[in-house]
């Protein structure tokens, strides 16, 4: 047998093994149980059935969960129980994030956000794009990036709204999720922000295999037409970034070129 293949299986057998140990590592719980403790009117039991939910890795006692907070918990305590959500990280939380995303406190509203993305419930891409204009600055900035860690292509133009309102992590999101049409659109920032507030977005559109080459030769044309010492090391990190083979000669031929013309 080859030895690639050797290292790969037992590659495969060693994660399956992880697994299978964190899973028996996970305490057996009654849902019955964790459901009145999470009732109690006892802020140190509220607190550690909370915790052996998140332990437990358990959906079925995401409902339980949610419940216990429309029924109100302690600052601390609605802390936690939002940690635990985010790390059972099961779409069926969504009802209660989205809730808790229209909360009056912006730290509640941006666990919120953090949450969704985590757990990815239908109709996230919804929320998110509400929370693009939450008065908290932090808040909107985490619901554009959220909004490109789900590839959410139905968002664009609300992306772009936000960009052009100043939200400047929304030009990253963009870059995850434009089509080749809308390239064109975000080049033409260049000259409006900072090269280095852009910088993102247009990795974002070279590092992409969804997009065809000619958008991203033209990606570099336009960047090259800058010739700033910004743009070379740009260009520069590109190159290094780009896998051996011949399948992206075009694209590293042409931001070499571009690299050799900038003077710094």
């Amino acid at each position: 047998m080859r030895t690639w293949l050797i290292f790969a299986l037992l590659a495969v057998a060693l994660a399956s093994a992880s697994t299978a140990a964190a899973q028996r590592r996970r305490p057996r719980v009654n849902v019955a149980e964790v459901r009145e403790a999470l009732g109690s009117t006892d802020a140190a039991q509220v607190r550690e059935a909370i915790e052996t939910v998140g332990l437990s890795g358990s959906g079925q006692l995401v409902a339980p969960l949610a419940d216990r907070i429309r029924r109100g918990l302690t600052a601390e305590l609605l802390e936690l129980a939002m940690d635990t959500l985010t790390i059972l990280a099961n779409p069926e939380a969504g009802p209660i994030l989205f809730e808790l995303a229209t909360h009056r406190r912006a730290d509640v509203r941006l666990k919120a956000v953090e949450a969704i993305i985590a757990c990815e419930p239908q109709a996230a891409d919804r929320v998110l794009v509400a929370a693009l204009s939450d008065s908290d600055p932090r808040i909107r900035a985490r619901a554009a990036l959220g909004l490109g860690q789900l590839g959410a292509r139905s968002a664009t133009g609300s992306l772009f709204v936000a960009m052009d309102r100043g939200v400047m992590e929304a030009g990253q999101a963009i870059g995850q999720v434009a089509s080749e049409g809308d390239v064109d659109r975000l080049l033409g920032y260049l000259g409006r922000f900072p090269f280095d507030a852009l910088a993102p977005a247009f990795m974002e559109v070279l590092a992409r295999d969804d997009l065809p080459e000619a958008a991203k030769l033209t990606v570099v044309a336009r960047l090259a037409e800058l010739a700033t010492p910004e743009v070379k090391t740009f260009l520069e990190d590109f190159v290094a970034s780009l896998p051996d083979g011949r399948r992206h000669d075009r694209i590293r031929q042409a931001a070499e070129a571009a690299i050799l013309r900038i003077v710094s």
